[in-house]
């Protein structure tokens, strides 16, 4: 285990005149090993101290020394995934002892971990199942409804919702309310929020292509959908608040999990206007901060001036050695929220370089010193990042104050960007699907290649994909697939998502691949890998059909369809 290190001053200058302040983080490390991509914090053993959660343990607060068993678990492989991804602490049986809630991977139950006091803390505690199938990445365990008690809002099985816990015993099984039609991923769903977007003093749900209204009365069923597009492929965490101070809520996301992007967008009459805050290139953000894995967000006043921060970190290795890039630095930043004349501005501070994020990210005074510290757990284990201010002379702060690119900076940043577009790398064991479309069998229309590297709001392996156009619904193509050993495969596909795109059903040797894929955005991008688990199969040629059943509202009549490429993966 590392020694605390104090790293990453960054400055702000606080209200009282004269008054400057560097703001530091002492990062103390929990463990070095991979358990969970979760964190959490609360008083576990009720002696007044904030204790951390990650994984299977929890380590006593305010020193973090000393880590004490909930559940048996050895480290997990940093090739895969743990099987605990979200930990939240509450009283579920009401014995005045906090007990600790987790959700695994995507498509796995929910379990309570009932504390059993003092006196069995040297043992693993009391395990129960209470609910069967949380989906999504970014579930939220807050007070959704206003009742007394908090929900978890997440998905499942393809449904938008909230599961109540059980209010005659909150350890036996809870119930799932959905408030959608059936439109969310059924697994690996990205961006989810909750936040008041329409002013009513009622919390809505907030989804990457929009949000659903929370009706006045709860029993008359689905949620209404006001669709917005906030997120091509969705990141993390969403929120409403009001960024620019003008009395309405906007909508803060990160724009894909396993890619780049952060935005803010601006609630106006005409509907959402989307303000980035750092792209996919360092030239996209004011300061020329780039960095990849936005895989959770989260809110918090960090310099004491009355406005809430983004607060944010690279989740390193969300897709191992898959996400664009993969191997650059663990970071955690906050973004000072600043309003002035010139309108809004996000100053881009280092908190970290090498704790990283995980799925869940944790921002709580855990040593009661009335200033926000930082929780995060990942690949690269668990860390609690101390606050620490200083004040400082006018000098000193100034010289630390992050700095806007000049003209000529970005203008150099902008070439090299250029001239690394040009180089774009293929995916490890893809067939392209530039180099499939000469071969592939159409019922209707034609397949070409395209070149894909003047789009920037995407990342398409090899620069290049193939399009299909001239289909219509019931319309299909043929892709042979040629099996090289009897085993069981996991397919990988990216597809182009347009303005004018299909929605398309994936098929092998003539069953179905999961649900139909909505390939219309409003921007030309890709969507994130899709994963079809294919179990068994012999050695030899298959077919993979992509089939046209038919086309989002939104979208432009074309009915396209776009491949980056496929791949298949043995399983180990």
């Amino acid at each position: 285990m590392k020694t605390p290190a104090l790293v990453f001053l960054t400055a702000v200058f606080t209200a009282q005149a004269a008054d400057f302040q560097l703001h530091s983080f002492e990062r103390i490390q929990l463990t070095d090993r991979y358990y969970s991509e979760g964190i959490n914090a609360a008083d576990i053993d009720g002696d007044g101290y904030v204790d951390a959660i990650h994984g299977p343990f929890w380590f006593e607060g305010p020193e973090f020394k000393t880590k004490k068993l909930i559940y048996q678990a050895a480290p997990q492989n940093r090739e895969g995934y743990a099987n605990n991804f979200f930990s939240w602490p509450y009283d579920f049986n009401k014995d005045g002892l906090v007990d600790v809630l987790t959700a695994g991977f995507p498509g796995t139950p929910a379990f309570v971990y009932q504390n059993p006091g003092k006196e069995g803390h040297e043992a693993p505690w009391p395990k129960h199942q209470v609910f069967e199938w949380v989906s999504n990445e970014s579930p939220h365990f807050t007070n959704l409804v206003g009742d007394a008690v908090p929900e978890l809002v997440c998905t499942r099985d393809g449904y938008f919702g909230y599961v109540e816990i059980n209010p005659a015993n909150g350890l036996e099984p809870w119930n799932f309310y959905p408030i959608s039609e059936r439109i969310a991923p059924e697994r690996f769903g990205h961006g989810l929020g909750v936040g008041d977007v329409n002013g009513d003093g009622r919390l809505d749900v907030l989804m990457k292509d929009g949000w659903f209204e929370q009706p006045e009365d709860l029993t008359q069923g689905l949620w209404k959908l006001h669709k917005a597009t906030f997120a091509p492929r969705g990141g993390a965490e969403m929120f409403a608040y009001d960024v620019d101070g003008d009395g309405d809520n906007d909508v803060i996301t990160s724009l894909a999990a396993h890619e780049f992007g952060l935005s803010w967008h601006e609630q106006t009459p005409q509907g959402f206007k989307e303000h980035l805050i750092m792209g996919e290139r360092a030239s996209q953000n004011r300061y020329g901060v780039l960095f990849s894995e936005l895989h959770s967000v989260q809110l918090a006043d960090v310099d004491g001036d009355g406005l809430q921060d983004i607060v944010t970190g690279k989740t390193y290795w969300s897709h191992h050695k898959k996400s664009p890039l993969w191997d650059a630095g663990a970071v955690v930043y906050w973004f000072k929220l600043v309003r002035g004349k010139d309108g809004v501005d996000w100053l881009p501070m280092k908190a970290d370089g090498e704790s990283g994020i995980g799925r869940q990210l944790i921002i709580e005074d855990v040593n009661g010193d009335k200033l926000p510290d930082i929780l995060a757990g990942g690949m690269v284990g668990a860390h609690v990042l101390l606050h620490r201010v200083q004040k400082v002379s006018e000098a000193e702060w100034k010289a630390a104050q992050p700095t806007p690119l000049t003209a000529e900076e970005r203008a150099a940043l902008v070439a090299k960007e250029k001239t690394q577009a040009d180089a774009v790398e293929s995916v490890p064991g893809a067939l392209e699907g530039e180099a499939l479309a000469a071969s592939i069998k159409a019922s209707a229309g034609a397949v070409k290649p395209q070149n894909m590297k003047n789009f920037r709001d995407g990342r398409w392996s090899g620069g290049a994909q193939f399009l299909w156009t001239g289909g219509k619904a019931g319309d299909h193509i043929e892709i042979t697939l040629n099996v090289p050993e009897a085993a069981e495969h996991t397919l990988e596909t990216v597809l182009t998502r347009a303005p004018d795109f299909a929605i398309v059903q994936f098929t092998l040797d003539g069953k179905d691949l999961g649900s139909p894929v909505d390939l219309y955005a409003a921007k030309v991008t890709t969507t994130e890998v899709l994963k079809h688990s294919l179990g068994q199969i012999t050695a030899g040629p298959h077919q993979l059909v992509i089939r046209i059943t038919g086309t989002n509202p939104a979208a432009k009549k074309n009915r396209y369809v776009g491949l980056d490429y496929v791949r298949l993966i043995k399983s180990r």
